[in-house]
């Protein structure tokens, strides 16, 4: 599915998806990381700021992930149409497993020497956060196989970041706690860091 073409229900489902991983990863105790941040912000602040930060650090790995898939063709693609039919047909026992899958795209991103970088864990990507967020993952990765993402143009991510990172979390969030390189890269990559 062309994502020009169907470019409001394309961030209808994207806006679902990051509603859905904040509501999952809202009932972690982040209270660990607010170390440095005590004084600063409240503990309510710093965990709507810390999970909406998380949320679209893992809408971003998805999407930075589809589009060298697709676009840049650098990797096997495995979280489209056709990634997710190889993955039926080559696998009876993990089938349904999307989080495996999700898991064997990104190492095959991080082996890209020029990518590896982009790549590099954040506290975002934790054990214990990742397996808040798997079974949103679960649902959307075959929701989202449909779109084409080799027709994401720069128009369009740049709508998609507005549309989930609009400036004034932009502004809010950017400098808060840690920093994800992939939500850095897109930024950068559309003229908006």
């Amino acid at each position: 599915m062309n994502i020009e073409a169907n470019q409001e229900q394309f961030l209808e489902e994207l806006l679902s998806l990051k509603q859905d991983l904040i509501d999952a990863l809202s009932s972690e105790n982040v209270e660990k990381y607010r170390e440095d941040y005590k004084g600063r912000y409240s503990p309510e602040r710093f965990k709507e700021f810390f999970v909406e930060k998380a949320a679209l650090h893992n809408i971003f790995k998805y999407v930075l992930i589809r589009m060298i898939e697709e676009t840049m063709a650098r990797v096997k693609v495995k979280l489209n149409k056709e990634g997710l039919n190889n993955w039926h047909e080559m696998s009876k026992n993990f089938r349904k497993d999307y989080i495996l899958l999700f898991q064997f795209a990104e190492t095959d991103v991080k082996r890209e020497k020029d990518l590896e970088e982009i790549f590099i864990d954040t506290v975002y990507d934790e054990s214990h956060l990742v397996t808040r967020t798997e079974n949103v993952m679960l649902k959307y990765i075959p929701e989202l196989a449909k779109y084409e993402f080799n027709s994401l143009s720069a128009s369009s991510t740049l709508t998609l970041i507005d549309t989930l990172y609009g400036v004034e979390k932009r502004e809010e969030l950017q400098n808060f706690h840690q920093g994800s390189s992939i939500t850095n890269f897109l930024l950068q990559q559309v003229g908006l860091l």
